[in-house]
């Protein structure tokens, strides 16, 4: 596993790549960076050809032409600038929290190009949007907190609050926080991606709760039982309206099981993604 540093869709973009077999995107939440894959990249790359890019105007990656307002166009136009680039035609989507529902987004806007999703712990996907006002202001805060003032302890304490066991975060993780969040457009970056998602009336159109039938992709949900900004009620629902989807559970499990649980994780994964037959008592 390497890191790159590539111009996509004219924004600098940094990512990790390696491995060997079919293609497979990583997609990180809104406020956090690739290196919530820490725990998955070496595994994934034993089987596929793993891409996990900070997206736009996330992490190490430039804005390019977002200015303010929902973000979700501009990150898709980037992911599909990045499987351009990479020569890719069709790919498994790994989404972990609002990663998963750029992931769905992903497919709605290129059917033909998604052969697979997994979406991970994602209340951006199926929340009501009462609950997905109040998760978003939550989430707001934890990051701002750590993202106006990186150190050490606030970044534990912002991963603190989102995982069951906070011996499950790796130091490299913190470390690398530590030092984008120091960066100069951090904190202005971060508010204006939050204020325009908090806003949830203003991107209705970029909701998918009321198309979850029209996935005809093999679709995989993941979510810990323990996770404050999810309702778990919403993503049984959605693993039966979804026609060819299965849903994981993950007990003593907060917002990131392929952090906190990445040796089952991992497994899951890979059997899904190489097509095996994921039952829900194997889930």
């Amino acid at each position: 596993m390497r890191v790159e540093f590539a111009t996509i869709g004219g924004a600098c973009t940094r990512l990790y790549h390696g491995g060997e077999g079919p293609p497979v995107l990583l997609l990180h939440g809104v406020g956090a960076s690739a290196d919530i894959w820490l725990n998955n990249l070496d595994a994934l790359a034993r089987d596929f050809t793993v891409y996990a890019p900070d997206m736009l105007d996330n992490g190490f990656t430039e804005s390019g032409a977002y200015r303010s307002g929902a973000p979700q166009p501009f990150m898709l136009d980037h992911l599909e600038a990045l499987l351009d680039h990479y020569g890719i035609g069709d790919v498994a989507v790994v989404g972990s929290s609002f990663g998963g529902l750029l992931a769905a987004l992903l497919y709605f806007r290129r059917p033909e190009r998604v052969r697979k999703l997994i979406l991970i712990s994602s209340g951006t996907c199926f929340n009501s949007d009462e609950e997905l006002a109040r998760t978003l202001r939550e989430s707001y805060a934890n990051g701002r907190t750590a993202i106006a003032q990186p150190t050490i302890e606030t970044c534990r304490q912002r991963m603190r609050n989102v995982v069951f066991d906070p011996a499950s975060v790796p130091e490299a993780l913190i470390l690398m926080q530590l030092t984008l969040y120091a960066l100069p457009n951090a904190l202005p970056a971060y508010e204006r991606r939050m204020q325009a998602l908090m806003d949830v009336a203003s991107w209705q159109t970029h909701r998918i709760v009321g198309r979850l039938h029209d996935i005809h992709a093999p679709t995989l949900l993941v979510w810990g039982e323990n996770d404050p900004r999810v309702v778990l009620a919403r993503a049984e629902a959605a693993a039966r309206e979804i026609p060819n989807a299965r849903l994981a559970l993950f007990e003593r499990c907060k917002h990131f099981p392929q952090l906190e649980h990445p040796d089952r994780f991992n497994r899951l994964a890979m059997r899904f993604l190489n097509g095996e037959t994921i039952t829900e008592s194997a889930a």
